[in-house]
């Protein structure tokens, strides 16, 4: 990709594939909130830190995976509801969610600070 690649090549056909994208290189580049481009934050972290109780948009989640959870049929809104679907196995019931798009979400969990396989459903959000 160059400068001189058309907005499309990022992979955005939202504007909200463009606040999301914006969002987390402000994650990246570890910015606080009040830095954050004003209207850009819809949520804040309890002690700065991802919790069970945050929407899943917290999550660095890719463009697809994030569309497959909001269309699914049970209620997968929060990251603690994610957490109980990659837990109890009926990930891989929401359908385009494969063992690869599994591994992905693990991933992301960890790069927000939440180890998946400690986890226990018992836990308090």
């Amino acid at each position: 990709m160059t400068l001189a690649c058309p907005v499309s090549c990022l992979g955005l056909r939202t504007v909200g594939d463009l606040v999301r994208l914006l969002e987390e290189a402000g994650r990246l580049a570890r910015l606080s909130e009040v830095e954050h481009p004003a209207g850009l934050v819809t949520h804040r972290h309890p002690r700065g830190v991802v919790s069970l109780d945050c929407p899943l948009e917290c999550l660095a989640l890719p463009v697809r995976t994030a569309n497959r959870l909001h269309y699914y049929r049970e209620s997968c809104r929060t990251v603690g509801d994610l957490l109980r679907l990659l837990q109890s196995g009926d990930l891989l019931n929401v359908q385009g969610i494969g063992a690869g798009t599994v591994a992905e979400i693990r991933r992301v969990f960890v790069l927000a600070g939440i180890n998946p396989d400690d986890w226990q459903p018992t836990d308090k959000a």
